[in-house]
């Protein structure tokens, strides 16, 4: 087999491992119609353009270079061809998918000038096969499992994206343009610890540094909307003050006039509907809390507003030890979305929510499910919306936050049509 052969099946491995790194973050985006040919015809065009190139035909640095881009503009276009999406969305992570090859492949420079993997790889081109094989498949995995396989590509920042695809480009760069052919030990081990160190500070940039970016964005969401709250119970609480100063009256006005019925014997009309209407003001349950209690009275309204019934039993009196603000929150996120999620089903018998709450030894357990129609997709342990203010989204990340601040557990999980949301909270909170 001469060179120039050698060369090219280099050129369409170096193609076939940046196309398997790509799709390793390539696997959140919608497929196209006809996927597996799309697929099939895009990998075929890529090698029958790679096996033109040569990267090692190319004798000077500048060419290799050149040449390493048009492969992986190559492997982008097929991407695109076969995925939906933002075009600049698919580039970035096609970019991911190459610094982690790059990664990889650095990797087997430093294992190939070990004296004893390197003796074995100079009996058979084979043996250095199964090497490289093996290294990028551990790599490989190790990649998803730490970074793609959680990659949520439009929550993602396009500065930071530009940033990490400099990088990667520049690392690459810089390792095309030095000497060709060096086999100095130190030499080799320098240049591919710092493209690895460079490709990781990449990918750090693109979804570590993003995710710490978007969790800090979303706290501050959580503190306004936290303040907002307490603007609201405080609007909510004068309200049911008020009232409860007109439902006393108009209950001591029903008593007397029932009494002066009763004295005179007057036929009067019946007045339980209006008694059931004004029992109605009074709070749902009592849960030691008094600020929960007045949320439970309100979101009751909130719900029969959307034709949708809130059923609360509460068997603890023993929610007056948390911070009543948080809890506050914590509540009204979880009803919100779940009357959201009820309002949307068509069958009216199941707009339902329903919250309980009971004392478990030190902790109290808090229940809400409703039902709800259409797929729930998850990302980490939590459904995502398409909107952030429809169905079971943002909220529940803010519940999170609060019951992490109580320091207790929450879980939710979905049964056919039933949404479970199950807070654990420790009294000594």
């Amino acid at each position: 087999m001469n060179s120039l052969m050698i060369a090219q099946y280099e050129t369409v491995g170096y193609l076939i491992e940046v196309l398997a790194a790509e799709l390793l973050f390539l696997h959140v985006y919608k497929k196209k119609s006809f996927f597996a040919a799309r697929l099939s015809a895009a990998v075929l065009v890529s090698m029958l353009l790679a096996s033109r190139i040569s990267l090692e035909a190319a004798d000077r640095p500048l060419a290799r270079f050149l040449v390493l881009f048009v492969i992986i503009a190559v492997s982008v276009a097929g991407m695109i061809f076969c995925f939906e999406g933002d075009g600049f969305s698919i580039f970035s992570s096609c970019v991911a998918g190459v610094a982690a090859q790059h990664i990889a492949n650095k990797l087997v420079a430093i294992l190939t000038v070990i004296p004893m993997i390197r003796n074995i790889c100079d009996i058979s081109f084979g043996y250095r096969i199964f090497t490289e094989v093996v290294t990028f498949t551990l790599v490989y995995l190790l990649t998803f499992v730490l970074l793609a396989r959680e990659y949520v590509p439009e929550k993602s920042s396009i500065h930071l994206e530009t940033i990490s695809i400099s990088i990667v480009f520049i690392c690459i760069g810089v390792n095309r343009l030095v000497r060709k052919g060096e086999t100095d030990t130190y030499y080799v081990i320098a240049t591919s610890v710092y493209a690895i160190i460079c490709c990781i500070f990449a990918l750090g940039i693109q979804f570590y540094l993003n995710k710490w970016q978007q969790e800090k964005a979303e706290s501050l969401v959580v503190r306004e909307l936290l303040s907002a709250s307490e603007k609201q119970y405080e609007q909510w609480k004068a309200m049911v003050e008020l009232n409860s100063i007109k439902v006393h009256d108009l209950k001591h006005m029903l008593h007397r006039i029932e009494s002066y019925a009763d004295k005179y014997h007057l036929d009067i009309p019946d007045l339980s509907p209006m008694r059931e209407s004004i029992d109605g003001f009074s709070p749902l349950v009592k849960t030691g809390n008094e600020v929960i209690d007045v949320l439970l009275r309100n979101m009751d309204r909130l719900c029969r507003q959307q034709d949708v019934r809130l059923n609360c039993v509460s068997y603890t009196d023993t929610l007056g030890s948390f911070d009543s603000m948080s809890l506050y929150f914590l509540f009204a996120n979880a009803i919100d979305n779940a009357r959201t999620g009820a309002s949307m089903v068509s069958d009216r018998e199941k707009r339902l929510v329903d919250v309980s709450l009971k004392q478990f030894g030190d902790s109290v357990i808090i229940h809400v499910w409703n039902y709800f129609e259409g797929e729930l997709t998850f990302s980490d342990e939590l459904p995502v919306s398409s909107s952030s203010d429809e169905g079971h989204g943002f909220g529940l990340k803010s519940i999170r936050m609060i019951v992490d601040k109580f320091g207790g557990a929450m879980k939710v999980h979905v049964e056919e049509d039933v949404f479970h949301l199950n807070i654990i909270l420790p009294l000594s909170a």
